[in-house]
């Protein structure tokens, strides 16, 4: 951790969270994750032993805390009081890099079994089907095959054969399912130009995109023109009081 040398909240705040992967972690953890094999498998790129590092600082920060087991051995981890109130800064972040920064995506960005997490992430339990739902995702670009499994009390990500029957595949583009999980575009417009397909029981078809909440940031990438455009009209004159200092 870099200091700056500054008595200033937002300088101590960069410290504490300015370091590569860092804020990526904390965004993580609101969303649920608390394992350190778990938080590595949604940071692809990340090293074990950068992420331990990261881990360490965090813990030294106040922002998570280690839970152990009675011989000292690691369970898992869990933000303070301090790490949940990073929520409102990760939604103003994501909000401002909709609105600024993300335009279209590198071959690179797009990952199918990080998209599939996100996804897990946010299923609607209350709106599956009752029993075990089984979809099967095969990504055409790059080429991945991952499953779903779903039920109302727990929500598994696979990435070999679950050993159960599937009830639903989805072939899709990755881009075309990060669009649709952005809500750049929606789950029929991808279906009508063939970007994603759905096999199975019309049931289950028919009932798909309804199970997911999709991503947080959609609304601000909806409505990222309008703010662009908003903010241009704008003087300094519109602007609050200076927060510098």
């Amino acid at each position: 951790m870099v200091s700056y040398g500054q008595y200033c909240p937002v300088a101590r705040a960069a410290e504490i969270l300015g370091d590569r992967w860092t804020l990526l972690i904390v965004r993580e953890m609101v969303g649920g994750v608390s394992g350190f094999n778990q938080l590595g498998r949604c940071l692809p790129g990340i090293s074990r032993s950068v992420l331990a590092q990261r881990m360490r600082a965090l813990e030294r920060a106040g922002v998570v805390e280690r839970r152990t087991s009675g011989g000292g051995r690691t369970l898992g981890y869990r933000l303070t009081a301090a790490g949940r109130d990073l929520r409102g800064v990760l939604e103003a972040t994501g909000s401002w890099g909709a609105t600024w920064a993300l335009g279209d995506p590198l071959p690179g960005e797009l990952d199918p079994s990080l998209l599939v997490f996100w996804m897990a992430r946010h299923v609607e339990p209350e709106r599956l089907p009752l029993g075990r739902t089984v979809v099967e995702l095969k990504f055409r670009a790059p080429k991945r095959r991952l499953w779903l499994v779903l039920e109302r009390e727990e929500v598994s990500v696979c990435m070999q054969h679950p050993g159960f029957d599937v009830d639903l595949i989805v072939g899709a583009d990755s881009c075309a399912l990060y669009d649709v999980y952005f809500g750049r575009t929606t789950l029929a417009e991808a279906i009508r130009s063939g970007a994603v397909t759905l096999e199975g029981p019309s049931r289950l078809t028919r009932a798909f995109g309804g199970w997911f909440s999709w991503s947080a940031y959609a609304r601000a990438l909806r409505e990222a023109p309008a703010r662009r455009q908003a903010a241009e009209h704008m003087t300094v004159h519109d602007l609050p009081v200076s927060i510098v200092g």
